[in-house]
């Protein structure tokens, strides 16, 4: 090899290997100081990825979709990843850290991905490095969840999309087959389908619009028809009970909202940062609306399916929840930005100082909001494992302790049922097909709880007091609660302990006192 290909060869894959270093090392460092926090075991940063894993090992051992393998339950909002899980578990693969591993497997696929994308682009490495921290793949990888792999199929379908509207990919076969994956992973790939199916269109491609529309809905009816048939609703309890759907009128009232809260500049440092990213994609698509090379037409592609997608997100599902709900976006505006941007060098025309100003005051614009959601979202990773441990975890135990076999209510499900054999009743819903129910017809209130708790038998409850005050029947007796401190991932700090039956008050309380100096150091016990 001469030295001119080395370096050739060099510059090429250099910005993947940079952004690998980045991602990994990251990773890496979040999950030490995370074992460092929960005395070396190792905790998902939220308790939503116990579930899967829980979901995963009833269908695999019992051929049941649900927590328990006498319930079913949709408490998955991604049937693929459980059936990923599930494999997974039948084949032996069963660790606890299973999901990680794929988390970062598919991080390295999706930067892979990128990478080939922005071949030759002037902004490739900083994009790259943009897109681990951004999105912010290092703590969704902590999270243990569907989310990378999330992006990875919305990059991939977003990307066919685009080469077939610059008329370089022929067929209609790879682009169906993504629609219904990224439906499949999560129910929010509808908008981003839509999006495609919709450009695709506009441009008379007709064929493959209806291609990748009928694809998308297969997964959708498929889970719609299993779930009916073994008592459920067509949607996964997760997305119903979630996601919000539906929390506007209609489309439109839900547009009208998001612009009067946009309009207020304020926002633009002061919420997540899909405002900036949406103004600069906009303003980028503008600047190249009008011409036709190859490359801006791709670019200009993946930028309206953004600018879709987002609109279709902001108005019908809620946004932030721990940075995973819009990570998908986040990663879709990043990618548009650095082809408009780096593949289009006289993007801003005019003179050196003025196109300077504009460069400086986009970087601005841009940079202070995606870098506090970015220091803010590496910062509280370790964190967030540290306080799944002193709650979910810690509660887990107990249960798996001193209820075995009794039974409890609880309000995160998570952890109580991929550590524990104990039925669970789930206040929420997730996990519960029968609460479910009771909320979707909005009877759920003091009697109705009380009725569903007496029938299933349940005599101890754990649940946050705060959210919960409205609905918990009188009849029910405190006996303690835990706290923790510093929280930034859960949605409550203090979790109480009722037993249902007021004769059990005393055995509870026992048992609490026992199981207390086990405690991590940082979680507060009070008898009450």
């Amino acid at each position: 090899m001469t030295p001119v290909a080395g370096t050739a060869r060099f510059r090429r894959w250099a910005p993947l290997a940079g952004s690998l270093a980045v991602y990994l090392g990251l990773a890496a460092t979040l999950i030490a100081i995370g074992l460092h926090q929960t005395q070396g075991v190792f905790v998902y940063a939220q308790d939503d990825p116990y579930i899967h894993l829980a979901l995963a090992r009833t269908l695999a051992e019992h051929g049941v979709w649900g927590i328990r393998p006498t319930e079913f339950a949709s408490a998955s909002s991604s049937p693929l990843w459980t059936l990923l899980l599930a494999a997974s578990w039948t084949l032996g693969i069963r660790a606890v850290w299973w999901p990680l591993a794929l988390n970062l497997a598919f991080g390295i696929a999706l930067l892979t991905l990128v990478h080939r994308i922005l071949r030759g682009n002037a902004v490739a490495f900083p994009a790259l490095v943009a897109f681990v921290l951004v999105t912010p793949m290092p703590t969704l990888a902590l999270i243990g969840m569907e989310h990378t792999l999330q992006i990875l199929v919305v990059v991939a379908f977003a990307w066919s999309v685009a080469g077939m509207m610059a008329g370089d990919t022929p067929g209609t076969i790879r682009p169906a087959i993504l629609a219904a994956a990224l439906v499949a992973t999560r129910y929010e790939g509808l908008f981003v389908v839509a999006a495609g199916a919709v450009l695709l269109a506009s441009a008379r491609r007709m064929q493959a619009a209806i291609a990748v529309g009928t694809s998308a809905m297969i997964p959708v009816l498929a889970f719609a028809m299993y779930s009916m048939v073994h008592g459920g609703l067509p949607l996964p309890a997760s997305v119903l009970m979630k996601s919000g759907p539906g929390r506007f009128v209609t489309v439109g009232a839900g547009i009208a909202a998001v612009l009067s809260d946009w309009f207020s500049v304020l926002n633009l440092f002061g919420r997540p940062p899909e405002l900036v990213l949406t103004i600069a994609v906009l303003l980028a698509v503008a600047f190249t609306a009008r011409r036709r090379e190859p490359h801006l037409i791709r670019a200009t592609t993946i930028a309206r399916v953004f600018l879709v997608a987002m609109v279709l997100h902001v108005c019908l599902v809620k946004l932030e929840w721990f940075y995973r709900y819009e990570a998908y976006l986040l990663a879709l505006g990043v990618l548009s930005l650095a082809l408009l941007i780096g593949g289009t060098p006289d993007l801003i025309a005019g003179p050196p100082a003025v196109r300077s100003a504009a460069w400086t005051m986009t970087v601005v614009l841009l940079g202070v909001p995606l870098a506090v959601r970015t220091l803010s979202a590496i910062g509280t990773a370790p964190q967030a494992m540290r306080n799944v441990y002193e709650q979910q975890y810690q509660l887990a135990r107990f249960v798996r302790d001193y209820c075995p076999r009794a039974g409890v209510a609880v309000n995160d499900i998570g952890a109580v049922s991929w550590l524990s054999d104990c039925p669970v009743l789930d206040v929420v819903g997730l996990g519960s097909p029968v609460v479910a129910e009771l909320k979707r017809h909005k009877e759920f209130n003091r009697s109705s709880l009380e009725a569903v708790v007496s029938g299933r038998e349940v005599p101890v409850v754990a649940i946050y007091e705060q959210v919960f005050q409205p609905v918990i029947p009188s009849s029910w007796t405190l006996v303690g609660e835990w706290q923790i401190q510093n929280n930034v991932a859960v949605a409550e700090d203090t979790v109480g302990f009722f037993v249902t039956r007021a004769g059990d008050a005393a055995v509870l309380r026992q048992q609490l006192a026992a199981f207390a100096p086990s405690l991590p150091q940082g979680v507060r016990y009070r008898a009450r």
